[in-house]
């Protein structure tokens, strides 16, 4: 049975007779504002009777599930006579809230189902964090928003990856994590950028959001040298095989919290580099800017490939995969969070030209 015919046995007619949730001694006095309240009532029930039909024309498509506004089974088809406005205002915002839960649900479920149709599937979250672990970047938030395992990355790649970061950041993080637990096997198989951008083309429509950036972007190798880039060692973002002898910082840069911002250092390229994590966060530091978690010096340079010298062979630049397609399908998503900048001066990230 479709999602379309489940939902569409939970709505009946705005007319039609129902219980109703309030009852009262008499009826109370209609005013411009109920009036208003009513009319509104049963012009949703319309509007999702529209959801219901474009539902059912998605269905038939094999396009990614798009949210819609649905009526949860048993829902209220008539506008009950409540004794207080208060009361009025409380049953309403109960009912939205309701039939937003059933809505989330059933998109939840119909995007499941997407997935596994077309083998676009996430890697399980991480969920433990072991000592040596944190010694590395990993931690697991207290954050009501996340709830999940934390692994810092450099503070230049904000721009990409930032927490609150758009919808267009979001797809592309998503669809590296799909492509390396769904198309572990097609993604060890490119041995160079060229096909790496070829497993990228036959799968970006599976990427709504991104697709449609992509389509009009000026340059249409930014999105899969981005994904490339941030999947690398030299980006030291993705978890992965480390690279032994990584430059590592020796003066640290990071202040106590309390102090002045220009009493920052400034970046200077000729000690720190782009991809140092210095475990600047307060989940590393004690308050007397001791890091407690994580380690001096920063991490390695961490990653799942290294990619030879791209902006001398362009498209045919080798890459070298440092994990199997095994390992790649059984790693465990995380949350990446770049770390705030310990410097001074406003940090411009990185663009297409400083890849490799």
């Amino acid at each position: 049975m479709s999602w379309a015919s489940i939902a569409k046995r939970n709505i009946t007619p705005a007319t039609a007779t129902g219980p109703a949730t309030a009852t009262t001694t008499g009826p109370a006095p209609i005013t411009t504002d109920d009036d208003f309240n009513r009319k509104w009532f049963h012009s949703d029930a319309e509007r999702k009777k529209e959801s219901l039909t474009l539902l059912e024309k998605e269905e038939q498509s094999p396009c990614r599930p798009t949210w819609f506004s649905l009526q949860r089974p048993n829902a209220p088809t008539t506008f009950p006579v409540f004794k207080t406005r208060e009361e009025m205002h409380a049953w309403e915002r109960e009912e939205f809230r309701e039939n937003q839960k059933y809505s989330d649900e059933v998109f939840e479920r119909r995007t499941q189902e997407w997935r596994i149709k077309n083998n676009w599937l996430l890697p399980p979250m991480k969920t433990k964090v072991s000592q040596e672990e944190m010694r590395r970047g990993f931690y697991v938030s207290d954050d009501p928003r996340i709830m999940n395992v934390v692994y810092i990355t450099p503070f230049s790649t904000e721009p990409d990856l930032a927490f609150d970061g758009t919808s267009t950041q979001q797809s592309m993080i998503e669809m590296l994590w799909c492509l390396i637990h769904s198309r572990s096997d097609e993604l060890v198989a490119c041995k160079t950028v060229a096909e790496f951008k070829a497993l990228f083309e036959r799968n970006i429509h599976l990427e709504p959001g991104l697709c449609h950036i992509h389509r009009y972007s000026r340059r249409k190798d930014t999105y899969p040298l981005k994904m490339l880039w941030l999947l690398s060692q030299r980006a030291n973002v993705f978890p992965g095989k480390a690279r032994p002898g990584t430059a590592r910082w020796t003066t640290d840069p990071v202040r106590l919290a309390s102090s002045d911002y220009f009493m920052r250092p400034v970046f200077d390229p000729k000690i720190y580099s782009k991809s140092m994590i210095f475990f600047s966060s307060r989940m590393f530091r004690d308050s007397n800017n001791a890091i407690i978690h994580g380690q001096r010096g920063g991490r390695e340079e961490t990653g799942i490939c290294v990619v030879e010298r791209l902006k001398e062979n362009g498209d045919a630049a080798p890459i070298r995969w440092l994990l199997s397609a095994k390992q790649l399908h059984e790693m465990e998503r995380v949350v990446f969070c770049p770390e705030s900048t310990p410097f001074r001066t406003t940090w411009d990230g990185y663009s297409s030209d400083d890849y490799f």
